[in-house]
């Protein structure tokens, strides 16, 4: 079967040129995108004169649109944070104070939408990390707000409480360094994670340990009523959500001061 090659080529630019939505504002050019976003939106992307060429830019829209699930600071931080620096790098895309923006020669401008709208596509994908069901970027996550807050060398990993009875088998995720009795961390992403937590922190208190305990959850109401009840109890504080960054730091400021 023959394909000619000049038919499709005007027949394939015709239909982009049918999804691409043009609207003229007052100081810039708004162009509907053949991309759609997750919430089922086309990508927008806004057009304005530059240096020789167009600027292209997103005015926000991408960072605005993870922002309604997701905590900002942990998207930029972490793998995801490592993750976000390659794909604007790997894209050619600049970002400042959230808005994502590609400067183009003046014959550059289709494959300048292309790079800014794909770029954009791939980081608002990076919000499917946070959700619960997505585990495999939590203790590295975890790992990264805990040094960025507290400093790395006042954080020690799997720790190995001295002076308790079978103290290998009760490792505690996270000892920050402090004056007065310690402070033990524990990250709970899965219900069996819940579990373990809770006997590491109950095994510790029938040793008559004095410790202080810290429970930070990917998303407490997403575990069993039980295994979260028995974790309440077991714990002197608690953060139900990674996301929320802000309430971590000001508790974890409020136990070390």
């Amino acid at each position: 079967m023959t394909i000619d090659v000049d038919s499709l080529r005007k027949q394939l630019c015709s239909a982009f040129c049918e999804d691409v939505r043009v609207t003229a504002r007052k100081d810039s050019v708004r162009v509907s995108l053949p991309l759609v976003a997750r919430d089922g939106d086309h990508h927008t992307v806004y057009l304005s004169r530059g240096d020789g060429g167009w600027r292209i830019s997103d005015m926000g829209t991408t960072f605005m649109r993870l922002s309604y699930e997701s905590d900002l600071n942990s998207i930029l931080s972490g793998p995801r944070g490592r993750l976000f620096q390659q794909i604007i790098g790997e894209s050619g895309v600049n970002e400042n104070d959230g808005e994502l923006f590609v400067e183009v020669p003046a014959d550059g401008l289709l494959r300048g939408l292309f790079s800014l709208g794909q770029c954009a596509s791939r980081i608002e994908d990076l919000g499917l990390w946070s959700r619960p069901r997505v585990e495999s970027t939590f203790r590295d996550d975890l790992r990264s707000i805990l040094h960025e807050i507290i400093g790395q060398a006042e954080v020690a990993e799997d720790y190995i409480v001295p002076g308790i009875e079978d103290a290998e088998l009760y490792p505690v995720d996270f000892s920050i360094k402090k004056i007065g009795r310690p402070l033990y961390l524990f990250g709970v992403n899965t219900p069996d994670r819940a579990r373990i937590s809770t006997i590491v922190m109950q095994h510790l208190i029938q040793q008559n340990h004095d410790f202080d305990s810290f429970v930070v959850c990917s998303d407490f109401f997403s575990l069993p009523k039980a295994d979260g009840a028995r974790l309440m109890n077991a714990a002197n504080d608690m953060v139900h959500s990674l996301d929320n960054v802000a309430d971590l730091r000001r508790k974890l400021h409020h136990r070390i001061a």
